[in-house]
């Protein structure tokens, strides 16, 4: 595909930027104090020489109460001369236009974080921070809308090109737009002109701090996936008033940080929210963004080709590959770093109160830390095991000019992402694989498939340095019956080794694993996406019996945690949206159970209950993995470095097992 809407000029107001990609605005996470640091600088700098067209830095604090010393701030002057000085760099540099993005959490700040109370339209609890908000007062009002403009005349004065004001995801404004947080009786509430009022009048004072000639947008949500909440249509309204009060372009997300709609997990069908978009754009006159799950080169100019949008927006795509604009212009696709939608490094980092990383880029963040330098002398490099750390180690080490080969025993590389891969919606971590593989080839790492690594093997090649990342191996409860031939591990299971899955299924181990083979077998026949879209399309059956298809899993599938919660080790965003599934799929979830034996037709448990059975005849082992490095232990050279990395260290999740393998590789 030739990418001509991608890289055709745009201009907002007067601003003329050079193509089609924006970078919004992110929680970074990268100070602690509301400065703008080095580290920003770092990130920031290397996409601005990526070939974004306009790059949002922030958001930025308007007011302390409504936002958190995880990011700079703007409710006084001390970041104007910092980021005037940057602002001036990249201009100098880049052709990269430059935004920023006032921000207030309204109900979702913390107090902890401020030492205030948070502010709100009125006293509803916050889901997120088990906080209720102080209801505003019309004093509150007037001080927030001056924030928002003061916060604006320092944006322009750090000579940013462009100010994008908030207003979804269940922020403050949102929270003003919304009758599900919006119960005021005066003029800011009740009906939805009421609503929209603050929203309106902050825009307004914003464009008086500014000026007419300064390009001023506004960020909202297409819907906010909340019952009782805005559809489309009321986001349209409010975008169509708030170009009346004078904005210059609208930036549309999806729903609210409360919804039980997945929006940006790998569940989401890449493109599936830019009828959002289209919603908006049918009814304002300047430009339109579009988000989420956007991050393909080719989904992305069919976006723009199909008019329901004007600009994309790339966020996580470029935390995964800062150079991705200027590889797809200059068709150097096979050096791409995909976004996995995986949102492990990115928001699971966030919610956990950690920085914002990437699994696939180990430099997201660290930029100014980590540079790949060529290596002072070119050595033989043998890499043991084709998983994510041999595989980034091989990537890194061959980059900097070692003669690598990395050995895979299987006939497939990946390791344990051909596990992560095959639950539903986790189909683009073969993205990750092929990534990878792109990217041995491109600088010049052999790759040997079905070859085992021995000692034999190593003294006929002579390394300098062998690299052991072999993958680690599941392990097996000492139970009466676990070598029944109805008993198999999850691993056997996600790999489609196992070709006879009874209708009882009872899995031991509710961790990931466990819970991801539920959902696995769960979906086992049920009709795709496009059949079911094919369906529907076609009126071939009633709306309710095909819905109905989609969570019929035929089977009983039981999955026992001896802890008192499911899926602990899998990140916030991913966690909710799987237990969401198993749920729709019928799948009994039980904790604090203990498998006590497996017998032919059943298996005896124990919970605070006693002791009781459970129809199985099949019986998935999903209990943990264990490092399994047993070429280093046989064979020992002194003349040859040998490093251990990954899961032949110790088990990990993938983010440590690439970072890991990304580091080592700059120590050879």
């Amino acid at each position: 595909m030739d990418y001509i809407k991608l890289f055709e000029p745009i201009s907002i107001n007067n601003l003329e930027i050079k193509n089609r990609i924006v970078m919004p605005a992110m929680g970074l996470s990268y100070t602690d104090n509301y400065e703008f640091n080095d580290r920003f600088r770092g990130f920031y700098r290397e996409r601005a020489r990526g070939g974004v067209g306009l790059m949002t830095i922030g958001p930025v604090a308007i007011d302390k109460a409504g936002s958190a010393p995880l990011m700079p701030k703007l409710f006084d002057d001390e970041n104007i001369e910092p980021l005037k000085n940057f602002i001036g760099e990249l201009h100098k540099e880049t052709m990269v236009k430059l935004a920023t993005q006032l921000f207030h959490m309204g109900r979702y700040a913390f107090s902890a974080f401020t030492g205030l109370s948070p502010i709100a339209p009125s006293p509803i609890p916050s889901k997120l921070t088990r906080e209720t908000p102080r209801e505003m007062t019309k004093e509150d009002i007037e001080e927030i809308k001056t924030a928002y403009a003061d916060a604006a005349r320092r944006a322009k004065a750090a000579d940013f090109d462009f100010v994008e004001i908030l207003a979804c995801t269940g922020y403050l404004i949102s929270q003003f737009l919304s009758p599900i947080t919006n119960k005021r009786t005066d003029e800011y509430g009740g009906s939805i002109e009421n609503r929209m009022r603050f929203g309106l009048e902050v825009i307004r004072e914003v464009r008086k701090a500014v000026g007419d000639d300064f390009p001023v947008g506004i960020r909202i949500a297409g819907n906010d996936f909340m019952e009782g909440g805005h559809t489309n249509k009321e986001s349209s309204l409010f975008a169509a008033e708030a170009e009346n009060a004078s904005i210059d372009a609208v930036n549309v997300t999806g729903g609210w940080h409360e919804t039980s709609i997945p929006q940006l997990t790998t569940n989401v069908p890449p493109g599936a929210y830019l009828y959002l978009a289209k919603g908006i754009k049918e009814k304002v006159n300047v430009p339109v963004f579009a988000s989420n799950r956007l991050g393909d080169q080719n989904q992305a100019e069919r976006a723009l080709r199909s008019g329901r949008c004007d600009m994309i927006c790339w966020a996580r795509p470029l935390i995964a590959d800062p150079e991705l604009p200027n590889k797809i212009q200059e068709g150097r696709l096979d050096e791409i770093v995909p976004c996995i939608a995986c949102n492990q490094g990115c928001f699971d980092s966030i919610f956990s109160g950690t920085s914002v990383c990437c699994v696939l880029n180990p430099r997201a963040g660290r930029e100014n830390d980590f540079i790949i330098e060529p290596a002072t002398s070119k050595k033989k490099i043998m890499v043991a095991g084709g998983g994510p750390a041999g595989m980034e180690f091989a990537i890194t080490a061959a980059k900097r000019g070692h003669d690598v080969t990395l050995y895979e025993k299987e006939n497939d590389l990946g390791g344990q992402l051909n596990l992560a891969k095959s639950p539903p919606g986790k189909g683009e971590f073969q993205n990750f694989i092929d990534s990878m593989k792109n990217r041995m080839s491109r600088w010049g790492a052999k790759i040997k498939l079905g070859k085992n690594v021995t000692p034999e093997l190593i003294k006929k090649n002579s390394p300098d340095v062998l690299v052991v990342a072999s993958r680690a191996k599941p392990i097996t409860l000492d139970i009466p019956g676990k070598d029944m031939p109805h008993v198999f591990n999850a691993w056997d299971v996600l790999l489609e080794k196992v070709y006879d899955i009874g209708e009882n299924v009872v899995i031991i181990g509710g961790n990931a694993t466990g819970c991801e083979t539920a959902h696995f077998i769960s979906a086992m026949g049920i009709p795709d996406a496009e059949t079911f879209t094919f369906l529907m399309y076609h009126s071939a059956e009633e709306q309710d019996f095909a819905k109905n298809m989609l969570h019929d899993s035929s089977r009983k599938i039981t999955v026992l945690e001896m802890a008192g919660r499911m899926a602990e080790n899998v990140g916030r965003t991913g966690r909710w949206s799987l237990m969401k599934s198993l749920r729709m799929m019928g799948v009994n979830l039980r904790t604090k159970t203990r498998l006590i034996e497996i017998k032919e037709d059943h298996v005896i448990i124990e919970d605070e209950n006693g002791k009781s059975s459970i129809p199985a005849d099949t019986v998935i082992m999903a209990v943990g993995a264990v490092s399994d490095d047993t070429l280093s232990q046989t064979f020992t050279d002194t003349d040859m470095t040998t490093i251990i990395i990954g899961d032949a260290k110790t088990p990990r999740k993938i983010p440590d097992a690439v970072r890991e393998g990304f580091e080592a590789a700059l120590t050879v």
